[in-house]
């Protein structure tokens, strides 16, 4: 079979308002489902991180420029300044939106591949329902519209290939730039691009001048990233130093890691196993075989690139939170899924019928299996501890189950320790737990009068003998939300006695002389 063609209505009013319905169905469908299920307070980690930033307008982030995500920071802003619901909810949401606007251009995407609406929504469907998918949609993360541009961007590449025109490569040029303002993975797709571009100029399918139009547009869509690396390397006088924090962070160990490691692996690989427990792999299998002969060789080849891209990455970046980085992969998998379908509809009525069947399985079965894997897990295995455990958050229900609106537990957590650390207290908080009591503090005005020191403060940092630290903390009491290694400074546990009485969730500090050492258990 030749390459499937776009339809020819496509440049036609018909043919773009079925895409424009299509769009819609999908963004609306998706929106609601993300907008029911999202959380409806504050969260731990990242996610709270992300909300105490838009809520105070921080654009630089203290682990480095990679860290930064301005364009993710001024549109969640502006979207929490919306009137309805809670702060935290709406930042939640905002999450979901980005994903439902990367659904609808996918559902798109796919229909212009295989000229069918019904594998279009299917396919989206079930990427809609992959565990890491609906997980970082319920939550503020910036991953959702990171894979909104690249959806946008794999939409203009196959326009261009189809009929190549400089709009398609000025406007894919555009989304890419933009792309780099949200996150730093609208790079990976970017060399292929960029090959792609340059032969089709070479091959003269572009005009020579097109190039300097793409450069220009994505110069335009990046300006705001690249004017915070030009000021802080004008600031520093560091240019290298500049760069490197853009595109790594502190975090370059594990950025640029080229071997295979072990730690974290088990858990990261029962994450990244729950987006299959579908027939969404073997679809995407045969989609990947049929691949060159449906799309043709140029776009499949352009495809194939971006997919393997993505997988190497995620696959090589042995982070804690690893399962988080697979949103692109997952797409290009549920793509060549979509593929797969399509393949399979046009060899029978029979086949066709099949095909329909795996759809519906794999869109139904991954919530039922969410929904019984954290009962099932303590049912034969007992709760769930780690080396730090966090008050009131069931570890499994957290991990395993995408949907957070009945998640409470950050929330429990920070009303909890504020009203222990009344009325003046210090709470010694790490990454996790820090910007959720800061968020609601701030909110709510709760107990203005306790302070929350991490790692930037407001106190002095606890080193040594801990004497700066004890000096400023004065009489006031001191507690800590955990006393594993590690989350905590390691001078506090060489200068205090922590204990957590009945059901307190604070561990309140006893201060011990310097000499002492820290005390036996």
């Amino acid at each position: 079979m030749s390459q499937t063609p776009l339809p020819s209505s496509q440049e036609s009013s018909t043919g773009r308002l079925r895409l424009g319905r299509l769009w819609a169905i999908s963004f609306v469908a998706f929106g609601l489902l993300y907008l029911l299920t999202c959380q409806r307070g504050v969260s731990w980690q990242d996610s709270g991180r992300f909300q105490w930033r838009v809520l105070t307008g921080q654009y630089h982030d203290d682990l480095g420029l990679a860290l930064s995500h301005p364009l993710y920071i001024a549109a969640g802003w502006a979207f929490t300044n919306l009137p309805w619901g809670s702060f935290p909810a709406r930042l939640n949401f905002f999450s979901g939106l980005g994903m439902a606007v990367a659904l609808a251009n996918f559902t798109v995407l796919v229909t212009l591949l295989t000229r069918k609406g019904w594998i279009g929504l299917a396919g989206a469907a079930m990427l809609a329902v992959c565990h890491a998918v609906w997980w970082l949609s319920t939550v503020a993360e910036v991953y959702t519209w990171s894979v909104a541009g690249l959806t946008g961007e794999l939409w203009l590449l196959a326009l261009l290939f189809r009929r190549p025109s400089t709009r398609w490569l000025v406007g894919l040029a555009l989304v890419s730039g933009l792309g780099l303002d949200i996150h730093n993975f609208a790079l990976l797709p970017l060399p292929v691009y960029i090959v792609v571009a340059v032969a089709m100029v070479i091959r003269r399918r572009l005009p020579g001048w097109s190039l300097a139009a793409a450069a220009g547009a994505y110069l335009a869509g990046a300006a705001p990233y690249l004017a915070m690396i030009i000021q802080q390397a004008a600031a520093r006088g560091d240019v290298p130093g500049a760069i490197r924090s853009a595109l790594v962070g502190n975090y370059a160990s594990e950025v640029l890691n080229t071997h295979l490691t072990w730690q974290n692996m088990l858990v990261n690989g029962v994450l990244a196993s729950l987006n299959f427990v579908s027939l969404l792999l073997p679809l995407a299998i045969v989609g990947w075989l049929n691949l060159r002969r449906r799309l043709g060789g140029g776009l499949a080849g352009a495809i194939g690139a971006v997919t393997l891209v993505e997988v190497v990455f995620v696959a090589r970046y042995p982070v804690p939170d690893q399962f988080t980085f697979l949103l692109p992969s997952l797409t290009m998998c549920a793509l060549a899924a979509a593929v797969g379908v399509a393949v399979l509809a046009e060899k029978s009525p029979r086949m066709r019928w099949a095909a329909v069947v795996a759809c519906v399985v794999s869109i139904l079965s991954p919530p039922a299996f969410y929904a019984v894997s954290a009962v099932m897990v303590r049912r034969y295995y007992g709760a769930v501890h780690r080396q730090r455990e966090l008050p009131f958050r069931d570890e499994a229900r957290y991990w395993l189950v995408p949907w957070k609106h009945n998640e409470k537990s950050a929330d429990m957590f920070v009303r909890a320790a504020l009203v222990e650390a009344e009325p003046r207290g210090i709470i010694v908080a790490d990454g996790t737990s820090a910007n959720p009591i800061q968020v609601l503090q701030k909110l709510e005005g709760l107990s203005p009068g306790v302070t929350v020191q991490d790692d930037t403060g407001p106190l002095p940092e606890v080193t040594g003998d801990g004497r700066a630290f004890r000096a400023a903390a004065g009489d006031r009491p001191v507690y800590a939300v955990t006393t594993a290694p590690g989350y905590i400074p390691a001078a506090l546990l060489d200068t205090a006695r922590f204990e957590r009485p009945g059901q307190a969730v604070l561990y309140r500090a006893q201060w011990i002389g310097p000499a002492e050492g820290r005390p036996k258990p």
